[in-house]
């Protein structure tokens, strides 16, 4: 194998660009002044740092402890270099701050300036403030708010800390910044957030650093370290179905009638099915064994006049009551989905032709339609991207960081972001107002005031999973992708964030964020919705119990009227008219006979027949028209009440009058 060339091998006295300095460069008793106790002789200290070699491989410092592997510098070259004459990596020593050494020089990586780093801080007490998130559920959190010093906060930011504590050897004094300085923060990020605050006094040091689930924002990485955290999406958000109260109780009424357009809706119930009904009654009036007939009978009692017979009479019937009749069928044929009645002319047959074609092809095109928007948000159809709802001139909740990201990255006006209730600029960021929550509390599709509510909002997504969990804003989801990834962080005092980052960054490569992350994860509690198949819920069918308890309510509303009608009626006249023969919904005459003392009711010739023989039956007494009167039949003399009554030998209802 062939000998590598010169300026591939690693050079004794370092690179050119950062050459080594030699043992005369330094005074010889530095280190003993020190206090440093090196193995071996005057001649090993005196030369150590001196060209590129292990220097800590014979037992210096954490490299002499044999309880625990060795950190990786120990069998690594490096050397001191004149940091005036040097191009490559190079630091300042820990030990001996009037010299500098590389490991660069020499050809290797420095994972001593890591490994110091984590150790310098052991035995510390850190400042430390705690920030109380108000929203999501990554962050941190206490019941007592921001700058607490109990033990009672919590949150996976928390226990981060905590653990990034152990592994320093640092001790955690929570401590809340001077409040002199809330004024200098406010005048400098325009706004009263406690957080800005926390950022605000770490910048100046006056506290090492800060916990919380801080939103990485330009202005605040422009005065502190920042430490990533995490990076979580934000979306946008509708309304899942309508809004809370009155306009969700009234959005799900209307749900019923959005299939088809008023005007659709003008067209079917206030002129196709009323015309259809009533050309019915055109072709079918008068035929033989049509719903239509020309006259009806009746059975006349004179309430007054004891003496006198019952009579059955043929009345004619108004033809309204017809028109009435064949338009309450067009209707019910609608709701059922069939027209039952019995057609008997042929014009009549053919008509019917084309009212069953109306009626199928409504329904299934109703059908369909009702079925698409009771499983998805048809209030929000096509609003999935924040220019998509600007468009539609919607306007947008969000938190003070997030609207000013949103804004610089989609060209967005601050205009279409609802102010903050305490200084009018856009997005929430007063302090006492939980800004997080906030977003979502003040979402509302139908409101009419621009400066406090919104249609649409913009957060991260652990925000309303937060809330979800809880069961609150289970009305509301995201649509579309995610705008933006908000970077996470924890705000640095500068001359702290060598040593904390290195701590935090080992304890984040070892998943540790990761799984507390995963430990904390709420879960919701919402009702499943969106998606095809999904099960509506009690609200959602607002509309059906509308309807249908309405019709039962106008039914018992009718019998009421009619009830007092007739008796009104009765107390003005003595004579009383019933008609012998019934009919149900679609104008069929029920199937029983009517029997009155006897005679059995000849409903083709209209007359009275004598019965013979006898039949078991079982009669439910009903109502006579005359109240506590009797007559005498022409032929028998009896006295008589009204009675309905149903035959076991034939199974056929007969009315009987005796």
């Amino acid at each position: 194998m062939p000998a590598l060339p010169a300026s591939a091998k690693m050079r004794i006295e370092g690179n050119e660009k950062c050459p080594c300095v030699n043992s005369s460069f330094f005074p010889s008793n530095e280190m003993k002044r020190k206090g440093y106790n090196f193995p071996g002789n005057v001649s090993e200290i005196s030369e150590y740092g001196v060209n590129c070699s292990k220097h800590d491989e014979n037992g210096f410092n954490e490299c002499a402890n044999t309880s625990h592997p060795s950190p990786p510098h120990c069998t690594r070259n490096w050397c001191y270099v004149d940091h005036t004459r040097c191009n490559l990596t190079h630091k300042i020593s820990y030990y001996l701050p009037t010299r500098y050494y590389s490991y660069a020089t020499c050809g290797e990586l420095d994972s001593f300036t890591f490994t110091a780093r984590r150790g310098s801080l052991k035995g510390e007490k850190l400042k430390v403030g705690y920030n109380a998130n108000t929203g999501g559920w990554k962050g941190s959190y206490n019941k007592n708010g921001s700058f607490s010093t109990d033990d009672e906060w919590s949150g996976p930011i928390v226990d981060f800390i905590k653990e990034a504590a152990l592994e320093g050897g640092f001790e955690i004094v929570k401590t809340a910044p001077p409040e002199w300085l809330h004024k200098g923060s406010m005048s400098f990020f325009g706004g009263s957030s406690k957080f800005d605050f926390c950022v605000y006094a770490t910048s100046l040091g006056y506290l090492d650093f800060c916990v919380g689930s801080y939103t990485i924002s330009t202005k605040r990485s422009s005065v502190t370290t920042m430490f990533e955290t995490e990076s979580d999406p934000v979306y946008l958000f509708v309304h899942d179905s309508a809004n809370d109260g009155w306009e969700e109780f009234s959005y799900n009424f209307r749900l019923i009638g959005q299939p088809f357009s008023y005007g659709a809706w003008l067209l079917i119930f206030f002129f196709t099915l009323p015309v259809m009904g009533m050309l019915m009654v055109f072709h079918e009036y008068d035929h033989p064994g049509t719903a239509f007939p020309k006259n009806e009978v009746t059975f006349v009692d004179d309430c007054d006049n004891k003496e006198k017979p019952v009579e059955i009479e043929s009345r004619k019937i108004p033809l309204y009551k017809h028109l009435l009749s064949s338009i309450y069928m067009a209707f019910l044929s609608f709701n059922e989905g069939a027209y039952s009645q019995g057609v008997v002319s042929i014009s009549g047959k053919i008509h019917l032709i084309g009212l069953a074609a109306f009626v199928m092809l409504i329904l299934a095109v109703y059908t369909a339609n009702l079925a698409a928007i009771l499983t998805q948000d048809a209030n929000t159809s096509g609003i999935d991207s924040i220019k998509s709802a600007v468009r539609r001139g919607y306007n947008v909740c969000a938190e003070r960081k997030i609207a000013q990201i949103v804004m610089e990255a989609y060209d967005v006006d601050g205009s279409v972001f609802v102010p903050d209730p305490e200084d009018g600029k856009p997005g929430f960021n007063c302090g006492t107002c939980k800004s997080r929550q906030r977003v979502f509390d003040f979402m509302n599709h139908t409101h009419t005031d621009g400066s406090l509510y919104c249609n649409v909002a913009i957060s991260k997504l652990e925000d309303l999973e937060a809330l979800q969990s809880e069961k609150l804003h289970c009305n509301k989801t995201k649509v579309g992708d995610a705008i933006h990834f908000a970077l996470e962080g924890i705000p640095i005092y500068s001359g702290r964030a060598d040593a904390l980052v290195s701590i935090f960054q080992d304890l984040k490569a070892k998943g540790f964020m990761t799984k507390s992350l995963k430990a904390a994860a709420p879960e919701s509690i919402c009702p499943e919705s969106g998606g095809e198949g999904t099960a509506l819920n009690v609200d959602q069918l607002s509309g059906v119990w509308i309807v249908t308890f309405g019709f039962a309510m106008l039914a018992l509303l009718s019998k009421c009227i009619l009830y007092c009608k007739r008796r009104k009626r009765q107390k003005k006249s003595s004579r009383k008219i019933r008609t012998l023969r019934r009919h149900d919904q679609w104008g069929n005459p029920p199937p029983y006979e009517v029997i009155i003392g006897g005679y059995r009711y000849d409903a083709e010739g209209h007359e009275l027949q004598k019965m013979g023989g006898h039949s078991t039956t079982i009669t439910e007494e009903i109502e006579p028209l005359c109240d506590d009167h009797t007559h005498n039949h022409h032929e028998e003399g009896s006295h008589f009440t009204l009675r309905r009554s149903r035959s076991l030998m034939r199974g056929v209802a007969s009315v009987i009058v005796e």
